[in-house]
């Protein structure tokens, strides 16, 4: 775990920062990285990435769903977080529950996420962190050895184990947005780089101590990857008698999944309510639900690629194209500082998005020539709309193709 993240963190998330700041800062201009990919190589591969990133979060959501689903059951009774049934109900008006408070306008769904990730990541956060601390005070075993350098590395270097080191891909998504302050930053050549840095190495700390509770306290075969959290809260507070502190803390989770949901609502809500019905009533009839969220995850990581690739190609691309575009943010070092910097992002997104394509160690209800197929099928479903906009566009828009 905590290579993963030490490599996800400095070896995804910095780069992507640093290079999402020269683009923003030289190309302000609304689209983000719609317009950046356009800039580089034309406006059929400026849409690629934006429906990229579009059409992920369809997969993504019954995943967020699903883990406020189980979390929720833990408020009433642990036992019903494996039935289908309640799982899938649940979900189910989750979703157009959020749809409909969507709908009364983009304020009221700010302010609500504004104070859903306040109590439901932040407070979350620091409760599941003292919560470890706790453990360890009260000596209580923990289901891994005492802490060895060589215990850092992988103990098997497989791909059904390493196949889950493509989801850290989506743990650190989002951070191009960060690129649109480095021009607001004084100094942004000596400041911004040195903020971010900081930034990737408390998120990286973060992200290790919030995770070690659960790989502490829970043995590694009965971890849920959807309700892991909770899990682990409910096991350390029977542990201090303090039962009645889980439903109190589920309902924190839940405000959190809320919040992270509603911030990427505010699009075409009907197409995105649809096609996600279908999803989390298909995760529901899948038996084992942990497969389901996996599955999910991978699409969400394999599209995430599709969206990220080409952002690390165009900084590389533009330097040559239109080195004298003012940039207030520039990577340092020159044309080889910027290849370092974006191949390292690349080759890392690269990376995760070929892992999703291959089963895990802990997935069996597919072969593992049945999922590679069912990854390739459903990858190329999601991008299907794309491939209908290159190959039927109609002449007559009014478009540059001079770089498609």
């Amino acid at each position: 775990m905590i290579l993963w993240f030490f490599i996800g963190s400095f070896f995804f998330l910095l780069p992507l920062a640093l290079v999402a700041a020269e683009l923003a800062s030289a190309w302000p201009q609304e689209g983000g990285v719609y317009a950046w990919v356009k800039e580089a190589f034309g406006i059929k591969s400026g849409f690629m990435s934006i429906w990229a990133v579009f059409i992920e979060n369809i997969p993504w959501y019954p995943t967020v769903l699903s883990f406020m689903a189980v979390t929720i059951a833990y408020i009433f009774n642990p036992a019903i977080a494996n039935n289908h049934i309640f799982v899938g109900c649940v979900m189910l008006g989750l979703w157009w529950g959020l749809t409909l408070l969507n709908f009364l306008g983009p304020s009221l769904a700010a302010r609500f996420s504004s104070l859903g990730t306040i109590l439901g990541s932040i407070v979350s956060s620091v409760v599941l962190i003292a919560l470890g601390i706790t453990w360890l005070a009260m000596g209580k075993p923990t289901q891994f050895p005492a802490f060895e350098i060589k215990e850092i590395l992988p103990e098997k270097f497989n791909i059904g184990v390493l196949v889950y080191a493509s989801s850290i891909l989506l743990m650190f998504a989002g951070v191009e947005m960060s690129g649109y302050y480095a021009s607001h930053v004084d100094n942004p050549q000596k400041k911004y780089p040195k903020a971010m840095f900081l930034a990737t190495l408390l998120i990286f700390l973060l992200s290790v101590f919030g995770t070690l509770p659960i790989a502490m306290v829970i043995p590694a075969d009965k971890i849920s990857l959807t309700g892991g959290v909770i899990q682990v809260m409910d096991t350390i507070f029977i542990s201090l008698g303090m039962q009645w502190a889980t439903p109190v803390m589920a309902v924190l989770l839940v405000l959190g999944g809320v919040a992270l949901m509603s911030t990427w609502m505010l699009g075409p809500l009907l197409v995105q309510g649809a096609l996600s019905t279908l999803l989390i009533l298909a995760m529901a009839l899948i038996p084992n639900i942990n497969t389901a969220y996996w599955i999910l995850t991978s699409f969400t990581t394999t599209l995430l690629t599709l969206y990220y690739l080409p952002v690390f190609a165009a900084v590389i691309n533009l330097r040559y194209t239109q080195p004298d575009t003012p940039r207030p943010f520039r990577i340092w070092g020159g044309m080889t500082g910027v290849w370092i910097i974006s191949g390292i992002g690349f080759l890392a997104t690269a990376f995760s998005g070929f892992m999703a394509f291959n089963r895990p160690d802990g997935i069996t209800m597919f072969t593992k020539t049945e999922y590679f197929l069912v990854m390739v099928a459903g990858t190329f479903i999601w991008m299907v709309p794309y491939l209908l906009f290159r190959w039927f566009r109609r002449p007559g828009w009014k478009v540059d193709d001079s770089k498609d």
